[in-house]
């Protein structure tokens, strides 16, 4: 009976302790690849729309609307502090809407986000949940812009055009380790985000060309599901 007793002992002493040992979250040489929900939320301005004709048009501006696709995020890690991130997405899809003009309908565009940041990992590596912070660069490349009907129509509108930009980009999040490969992720980015929007007239004593500067400067919210190999 004692030596039964001291067996089941020495066996839940056992099992405490592998239970007690640390899980390695984080260390030198990992990926970490994580899908989910990125939800970007512009806070926009910009500058008052300006016409070749007319010269500025006083009360109006650009506003940028909210999207969500799937967001994409591989990190390396350098060190177990230390981690390098790219973060990609499905293209986003904004509506454009007019402010100060006859119609709020203006059109919409779609982008691509790269954004590249350092992300340090606070804690030790053998943490389960390890919060980070990081700063990089993003470049947003828009593509497929598109007129609204009103207008094409109302001011003779055509060739939609947003720059490319370059920008800085804040970054914070943290990682729950469920297991030895699989983890949640809750994070945000803060993106330097602004182009210079054009389009042209081509009715006859029409705008001519409009222009304004948009700030679209967005908030990024993901929720996602990681992988480390």
């Amino acid at each position: 009976m004692k030596k039964t007793l001291l067996n089941v002992a020495l066996t839940s002493v056992a099992l405490l302790s592998v239970a007690a040992q640390p899980v390695v979250a984080h260390e030198a040489g990992d990926w970490i690849l994580r899908l989910g929900a990125a939800a970007a939320q512009p806070d926009a301005s910009s500058s008052i729309i300006h016409s070749s004709a007319l010269g500025a048009l006083a009360g109006t501006g650009v506003d940028v609307k909210d999207n969500t696709q799937l967001g994409i995020n591989l990190v390396y890690m350098v060190t177990n502090n230390l981690g390098v991130e790219l973060l990609a997405a499905t293209p986003f899809e904004h509506d454009l809407k007019a402010e100060g003009l006859s119609f709020t309908d203006l059109g919409s565009t779609k982008h691509l986000p790269p954004t590249v940041t350092a992300n340090y990992f606070f804690g030790p590596s053998n943490s389960a949940i390890r919060p980070y912070l990081g700063v990089g660069v993003n470049y947003t490349t828009f593509f497929s812009e598109k007129l609204s009907h009103a207008a094409r129509n109302e001011l003779g509108l055509h060739s939609l055009k947003l720059e490319d930009s370059w920008g800085l980009a804040w970054r914070g999040g943290v990682d729950w380790e469920i297991n030895t490969n699989w983890l949640v992720n809750a994070s945000f980015w803060k993106i330097d985000m602004e182009t210079d929007a054009s389009a042209r007239s081509s009715l006859e004593g029409g705008v001519g060309v409009v222009k304004t500067k948009v700030d679209v400067d967005p908030w990024v919210y993901m929720i996602s599901l990681g992988y480390k190999f």
